[in-house]
């Protein structure tokens, strides 16, 4: 008979070249992160200091002052919130309704349908930045956030109905039909028994959605000028300069940027994790 600790330890033996491939993965991935915070508490004149050092002598928070105090930024992180929130909450309820379509019910043309939202997805968006602003030029919503909610459907709408199709086609019909034998339609039985058991495959496309949302500047840059209709990414890029730029206010804005999104993943890793892999595992 094997003795356990003998068996941990050659189990732990074998985990620890993996462990230590970890540590130096999460290491290597966290260095931006830190180097951001790192500049974000120092002055301007030492950003670019030769050698570089970690850590300031002149310990400042300064910078994040500078973007708390300043109401053109507060109103940017409200924009921000606003227009990805919105387009979240439009991609889930439009994509879920489509997806359960495409996954339940078979129609003409559905494949054509599928191959139509897969080809939107391999389109790199610089090549749809010239029609996107005639279109919303014509339309007379330039310099508007229901340019870029509309805009930004044109492409997270797509995704969600893809992701969310291929977790619907994975749950099994009999559930429904079980509701709808005690007495449910079809539209009470998605609402009691599919909704509820697709809460982690929405929590994780929506997660992906909002990432999409949020992190989006091309479009921003193109479809809004004013500073009261700005999001962050067009903030954080008004701060670059020909002559002098304000890195410490510039990684202060990311790093503040940066934490919604970090503790969403933080908290929300098992459902981002099942996300990515929706359809995959039969």
């Amino acid at each position: 008979m094997v003795n356990a600790s003998a068996l941990k330890r050659t189990t732990f033996a074998y985990r620890l070249p993996i462990y230590l491939l970890l540590v130096v993965l999460s290491a290597v991935l966290l260095l931006p992160i830190a180097w951001m915070l790192s500049v974000s508490l120092r002055p301007n004149v030492e950003v670019m200091k030769i050698p570089p050092r970690w850590l300031s002598v002149n310990f400042s928070l300064a910078s994040f002052a500078r973007v708390l105090g300043n109401l053109q930024y507060l109103r940017c992180f409200w924009n921000s919130y606003l227009v990805s929130l919105v387009v979240t909450f439009l991609s889930l309820f439009f994509g879920s309704l489509t997806g359960y379509g495409l996954a339940r019910f078979n129609f003409r043309g559905k494949k054509l349908l599928v191959m139509f939202l897969l080809v939107t997805q391999t389109f790199p968006l610089v090549l749809l930045s010239l029609p996107y602003f005639m279109v919303i030029v014509n339309i007379k919503l330039y310099d508007s956030l229901i340019a870029l909610i509309l805009v930004y459907l044109s492409f997270c709408l797509p995704f969600c109905v893809l992701m969310l199709r291929n977790y619907f086609r994975d749950l099994p019909t009999e559930l429904e039909e079980a509701a709808m034998v005690d007495g449910c339609n079809r539209l009470g039985a998605i609402r009691r028994v599919t909704i509820p058991l697709s809460v982690p495959a929405m929590v994780g496309t929506g997660l992906y959605t909002f990432l999409l949302a949020w992190n989006e500047f091309l479009f921003a840059m193109i479809l809004v000028e004013s500073w009261d209709k700005r999001v962050l990414t067009m903030a954080i890029y008004s701060l670059l300069s020909e002559f002098v730029t304000d890195w410490t206010t510039m990684m202060a804005f990311s790093m503040l940027a940066s934490i919604p999104i970090m503790i969403a993943f933080i908290f929300l890793q098992k459902y981002v994790i099942r996300g990515m892999t929706m359809g995959a595992i039969k």
